[in-house]
C-alpha cells in the first residue's frame, strides 16, 4: 500500500472514531440532563413534601394548647383570622416555598384552619337509626336506608346473628370475608353490600371512622345540618340549633358565635318541648378530640406542590396529639 493511501485509510479511521466519540458524548450529555431534571424533580418533590409537613405541625402546634371541653367554628384552629395574625394561609417557609392549611366549609366559603372529626356521624359507633336517617336525607333516592344501616352494623360488631332476626349477610359470595371489627378507613364501606357508589359519594364528606371505639360523639357546636338531622332533629330544629350557635349575624365561624354547653342545649330542647331520640342521647357532645388536617404546600418555582391529609388525636398516655391516619397526594 502507498504512504498516500495509508494516510487516507487512517484519517477515514479517525474521523469514524471521532464521529462515533461525538454520538457518544451527546449521549451522555443527553442522559446527564435527564438525571439532573429528574434529580431537580424529586428535590423539588421533597420540599413540597416537607412544607406540607409543616402545615400539619403548624396545625397540631395550634391544636394541642387548646381547651377543647367546648369547641365552636370560630375558634383560631377551625376558622382563623388571616388578616389579624397568619397561621395558616400561603405560609411562607424560608426561600423554599408557601404551605396552606384550609378547608371548604360551605359552597363559597372557605376557612384556613384545622376541621374537627365530631362533626361528622361516626359509622364505627353510631346507632343504625342515626346511620339511616343520615343516609335517606343525603342521598333521598334511596327510599328507605333500614337495611343498608343494618348491613353497615353487620360489618363492624363481632357476632354473626343480625339483632331480632336471622343471621347476618354471607360475604363470601362476594369473594371476601365481612370483617366484623371496626372499619379501618372511610373508603372500607364501600365493601358492605348495598353501598352503592353514589350513595357513598353523596354521605362521604359527612361521615367518619374515628375514633374505631364504641362511643362516638358529635360536636353540635360544628356539626352540619345532615349530621343534626341523623343525630334526632328535625330539619327546622337543626335550622334554627344553627342559626342560634352562629350569633346575631347568623353566620358560623365569627367572633359573636355562641356555642352550646349542656345546660343551654338542654333548655334549647325544653323551650321546643322536644328531646333526641333514645339511641341519640349519649352521643351529644360540645367540643371534639379528633381533627382533619389538610396541608397543602408549592414551592416558589411551582414545579411541585403536595396535599397531606391526617387525623389526629388525643395520645393515649400523653397530653398530646397523635396522628392516626397518614394520607398524601
Amino acid at each position: 500500500m502507498s504512504f498516500e493511501k495509508e494516510n487516507g485509510a487512517i484519517l477515514i479511521i479517525t474521523l469514524w472514531i471521532l464521529a462515533i466519540l461525538t454520538i457518544l458524548s451527546v449521549g451522555v450529555a443527553g442522559r446527564m440532563g435527564l438525571e439532573l431534571k429528574l434529580t431537580g424533580f424529586y428535590r423539588d418533590n421533597m420540599k413540597a413534601l416537607y412544607l406540607a409537613k409543616a402545615g400539619v405541625e403548624r396545625a397540631i402546634s395550634v391544636i394541642e394548647p387548646e381547651d377543647h371541653a367546648i369547641d365552636s367554628l370560630n375558634e383560631r384552629w377551625s376558622n382563623n383570622s388571616e388578616e389579624q395574625s397568619p397561621l395558616f394561609k400561603e405560609i411562607k417557609v424560608a426561600d423554599v416555598g408557601t404551605f396552606t392549611v384550609s378547608y371548604p366549609f360551605t359552597e363559597g366559603r372557605v376557612f384556613y384552619g384545622i376541621q374537627d372529626e365530631e362533626r361528622r356521624i361516626n359509622f364505627n359507633n353510631a346507632p343504625k337509626d342515626v346511620i339511616k336517617r343520615l343516609i335517606e336525607y343525603l342521598h333521598p333516592e334511596v327510599g328507605d336506608a333500614t337495611e343498608i344501616a343494618a348491613l353497615i352494623e353487620d360489618w363492624r360488631d363481632t357476632d354473626t346473628i343480625r339483632e331480632g332476626s336471622g343471621p347476618e349477610y354471607d360475604y363470601s359470595i362476594e369473594g371476601y370475608p365481612r370483617k366484623d371489627s371496626y372499619f379501618d378507613a372511610v373508603e372500607e364501606i364501600l365493601l358492605v353490600k348495598d353501598m352503592a357508589p353514589e350513595i357513598f359519594n353523596d354521605i362521604e364528606d359527612y361521615i367518619t371512622v374515628y375514633p374505631a371505639k364504641p362511643v362516638g360523639k358529635l360536636n353540635i357546636n360544628t356539626a352540619s345540618l345532615p349530621s343534626l338531622y341523623a343525630l334526632g332533629l328535625s330539619e327546622p330544629i337543626a335550622q334554627e340549633l344553627i342559626l342560634l350557635r352562629s350569633g346575631e349575624d347568623d353566620i358560623d365561624g365569627t367572633s359573636d358565635d355562641a356555642p352550646f354547653n349542656q345546660g343551654t342545649f338542654e333548655t334549647f330542647l325544653k323551650d321546643r318541648d322536644i328531646s333526641l331520640p333514645p339511641e341519640s342521647t349519649g352521643l351529644v357532645a360540645f367540643g371534639s378530640e379528633y381533627f382533619r388536617i389538610k396541608s397543602y404546600s408549592e414551592t416558589y418555582n411551582k414545579r411541585a406542590h403536595k396535599t397531606i391529609v391526617c387525623i389526629t388525636g388525643p395520645h393515649p398516655s400523653e397530653q398530646k396529639q397523635e396522628i392516626i391516619f397518614w394520607k398524601e397526594q
